[in-house]
């Protein structure tokens, strides 16, 4: 079951992309988990049949408030899966979240643990005020930091300022970032398939304010790995600095299957299974992971994937010291 998730903070225009999604065919089979129905404005599209908390609208879309229990409403759609008729869900969260618990909560519940895969992040701002949100919410910074594609709203009032594009780069070296408006309601919007390469470092000599300047996204590249390697570096990584990984992300070439990029995801202490694509996008097969951390230094970061993914060194640890049983077999 992919699994989306729509955030953005407050004023970003979620209700407006949520309506256009809804009206997309692309979206006829999906269930959206909003957080209170009278926040979505569903005025325009035409209500089939009410039960309870679900709404079944003429478009094939379901629709379920979640009213402060995430968990309980993903519950309530698994159980009645087969007669809903639904193959995809999206989330849409409040705009003081923070989508990390959200990922977590979902991986870890009982109605979707070991039967969804995340199909994406997808982050809405505001290109008027995006900056101010980020200067003062440290919420904002997240839902930037985790996004796998973000969308630009509000364009027509105002365009991006060159202050709001370095404060994306800086959060989020990875995630795409387009027009709202110009881009097409279609079942791929969240593009969560970790494919992006990183984007060249903005410009540092910009301020950045002190709600998003502990955030820190490092870009982690190799080639070809052992599995043991990648597992390895992995658990070291959450055991070391589980509560402040906001989320790894990337693809992975490995030794066992090189031509099948494998798909990296994990969020705090949680790793998500790894799954495969069908095929590199583009290029020699190749390794390259995202991670984001809140108050962590890079430096150490990049030390410890050297020292499991990189080669020999002085005075550093190689792998064969730091996994000399082998390593967690966890991409085998």
């Amino acid at each position: 079951m992919p699994v989306g998730i729509l955030t953005g903070f407050l004023g970003a225009g979620k209700t407006t992309l949520l309506n256009r999604m809804l009206a997309a065919p692309g979206f006829g089979r999906t269930a959206v988990i909003v957080n209170e129905f009278g926040e979505v404005g569903l005025d325009h599209l035409l209500v089939e049949a009410v039960t309870g908390d679900m709404l079944v609208l003429t478009t094939g879309c379901i629709c379920c408030a979640a009213r402060g229990d995430l968990l309980a409403a993903v519950d309530g759609l698994m159980a009645r899966r087969a007669t809903l008729g639904f193959d995809h869900i999206v989330v849409e969260t409040t705009g003081l979240a923070d989508p990390g618990p959200v990922l977590n909560a979902l991986l870890l519940g009982p109605g979707l643990a070991g039967n969804s895969s995340i199909d994406g992040v997808l982050t809405l701002v505001s290109a008027p005020d995006g900056a101010a949100a980020l200067a003062g919410h440290a919420e904002a910074g997240h839902q930037v930091a985790l996004a796998d594609r973000i969308l630009l709203s509000k364009c027509d009032l105002a365009g991006p300022s060159p202050e709001l594009l370095s404060r994306l780069a800086a959060l989020n070296p990875t995630a795409p970032v387009a027009e709202a408006r110009a881009v097409a309601m279609t079942r791929d919007l969240f593009a969560a398939d970790a494919r992006h390469t990183a984007r060249p470092a903005p410009d540092h000599r910009h301020h950045h304010h002190a709600a998003d300047a502990r955030i820190r996204a490092v870009v982690l590249r190799a080639g070809v790995l052992e599995a043991g390697r990648l597992g390895a570096f992995i658990a070291d990584l959450q055991g070391r600095h589980g509560a402040a990984l906001l989320r790894l992300k990337g693809v992975a070439a490995l030794h066992h299957a090189p031509e099948r990029p494998t798909v990296v995801q994990a969020v705090g202490h949680l790793l998500h299974p790894g799954r495969h694509l069908d095929g590199w996008p583009g290029g020699e097969p190749r390794t390259e992971l995202v991670a984001i951390l809140d108050g962590v230094d890079a430096a150490a970061v990049t030390a410890l994937w050297d020292g499991y993914c990189g080669g020999p060194a002085i005075d550093r640890p190689d792998a064969a010291a730091l996994m000399p049983d082998g390593g967690p077999g966890l991409f085998g």
